[in-house]
């Protein structure tokens, strides 16, 4: 009777086991592509929010769901086409020059714009490098990612050969903190800026290490590879009477 209740019991344990691991797998392969169609669906509702309000009240009846969208990308190509040629140029240069002279709104038009041209230019990666940088206190090692080599003034006035590089925050890497820090105390890792994204997305939990399940090497670099190591082994409850 013991044996039949020991081998009712691991069967059980088993069981729930079994059920919250696929639970969570099913978690985890819902997860991302719920919050993409979430986004994309609040994206298209607030555009044609805007569509909405901009139009007469006769014409609303005509609009359709993802008519902002499409309004959006047709008025931005037909924007960056016009701004290409020497008249879209000859008036987008005058234009700066109007906003220049605004007090105030000059100033955050100016930094926005300055932001946008590092990012968009072909001849410049704005993310240089991952490395690693001691922080918060030495011997304590942080993900980061090169922003600038460029910083004669900052490095003059610190008297030492400066970089800049940009702490993202974890799971959050859209914001961080900016480092000024000297060039022999950054480490520079082996490793894209993809995989540094996920290690920092993941809070270290995708690593570029290899780890071993069941004797078997297994890289963790994407989602299906980590849900392999949370799947519970079959075999793992065995009839005490074997």
């Amino acid at each position: 009777m013991s044996a039949l209740r020991a081998k009712i019991k691991f069967k059980t344990l088993y069981f729930v086991k079994h059920v919250k691991s696929n639970i969570l797998y099913g978690v985890f392969l819902l997860l991302p592509l719920l919050a993409t169609v979430f986004i994309i669906v609040k994206l298209f509702h607030w555009m044609d929010s805007w569509i909405y309000m901009a139009v007469p009240d006769s014409l609303r009846s005509y609009i359709v769901p993802g008519m902002g969208i499409i309004i959006l990308l047709v008025g931005t190509y037909l924007l960056g086409a016009f701004a290409r040629n020497y008249l879209g140029k000859r008036l987008l240069g005058i234009g700066n020059g109007i906003i220049n002279k605004i007090p105030f709104f000059n100033k955050i038009y100016g930094v926005l714009k300055q932001v946008v041209d590092a990012v968009a230019s072909p001849k410049k990666k704005v993310l240089d490098k991952v490395v690693l940088i001691e922080f918060p206190h030495k011997g304590s090692y942080c993900l980061a990612f090169v922003t600038s080599r460029e910083n004669s003034a900052i490095s003059k006035a610190a008297g030492s050969d400066l970089i800049s590089v940009f702490l993202p925050k974890a799971p959050n890497p859209a914001s961080g903190f900016l480092f000024y820090v000297p060039a022999a105390d950054v480490v520079e890792v082996d490793i894209s800026m993809e995989m540094a994204l996920k290690l920092i997305m993941s809070a270290g939990v995708v690593t570029p290490d290899k780890k071993t399940v069941d004797g078997n090497p297994l890289e963790i670099k994407d989602l299906r590879s980590l849900l392999h190591i949370l799947k519970p082994p079959k075999k793992e409850f065995h009839d005490p009477r074997d």
